[in-house]
């Protein structure tokens, strides 16, 4: 049942909720296409299944490559969406972009201000130019992303967006995101992925987190060092650009919070991106752990 401020009731069973969520997103859009974003992570693999349950019509699978991940994960995404799920599949890449930044800036730092940041300069701008693609560079075409944050992954999220299940990127945009997984627990999820025994990204599983996403602004110095010691690529990856970062003047590391002496410079940088900005792509950055 949705609630005059467009949230939806909780005492729902989970596919209930979802189902009243698609309901309502439809009675304020009609959708071009309807997109899957698949971080590689378990949210997002429940997220799959509550749309097949629920017979949505998902249209193409969608994943970022941030340049920051460990590149398990995007294969394995690769590999559900066109061989598993066979579903028209979108990859954006951030390219170099991170380490351009922090090689010119050092580190961006960590906690919710520098994780804005990062979800602007890796995910944001390139999931807008993927989807500008989608809807073949029309404007007005609106495209729904399901993607699988929920409420109770983080204070934060329950906080923020308790009453926004379905939002517009921005103000203005065509591109909405619909948290079809809104109300749902973990055991939910991992309920629904049970029941149709569903392959598992073993980054994921080795992990608890996708892996989609390492730049350092929320994971701990632990999950660099079982993340570096499961895929060595990655961590040595990481040293090697720690030390030509260091070599360019920027003392600090990896999950590092910026030194005091440099946060006046970073102060007007960090005030462009508002760090309550919704972000469905970090799941598992924001999540507790």
């Amino acid at each position: 049942m949705k609630t005059a401020n467009n949230s939806i009731i909780t005492s729902l069973n989970p596919l209930e909720s979802s189902k009243e969520i698609w309901k309502s997103a439809l009675s304020q859009y009609t959708p071009y296409a309807v997109v899957l974003a698949l971080s590689g992570g378990d949210d997002s693999r429940a997220t799959y299944y509550a749309a097949k349950a629920l017979d949505i019509p998902v249209t193409h699978v969608v994943h970022i490559h941030t340049g920051t991940g460990i590149q398990q994960t995007t294969d394995w995404v690769r590999w559900f969406a066109n061989e598993y799920a066979q579903l028209p599949y979108l990859e954006g890449s951030a390219g170099d972009r991170f380490e351009k930044r922090v090689l010119k800036h050092g580190f961006i730092g960590r906690g919710r201000s520098a994780h804005a940041i990062a979800f602007h300069l890796l995910k944001r701008d390139v999931l807008t130019s993927v989807l500008s693609k989608i809807r073949q560079r029309k404007r007005g075409r609106k495209i729904l992303i399901l993607n699988g944050a929920r409420l109770a992954e983080s204070d934060n999220r329950a906080k923020n967006f308790a009453n926004t299940p379905i939002r517009p990127d921005k103000k203005g945009s065509s591109n909405i995101w619909v948290n079809l997984l809104q109300h749902w627990t973990k055991a939910d999820c991992q309920n629904i992925c049970s029941d149709n025994k569903a392959p598992q990204n073993p980054v994921a599983r080795e992990l608890c987190r996708s892996g989609e996403c390492m730049c350092g602004t929320m994971q701990s110095l632990q999950a660099r060092e079982e993340a570096a010691a499961l895929y060595p690529e990655w961590g040595d990856w990481l040293t090697d650009l720690e030390r030509r970062v260091i070599k360019a003047g920027f003392p600090w590391r990896w999950a590092d919070p910026v030194p005091k002496c440099w946060a006046a410079e970073k102060a007007g940088q960090m005030r462009l991106f508002d760090s309550e900005t919704f972000q469905p792509m970090c799941t598992s950055c924001n999540a507790k752990n």
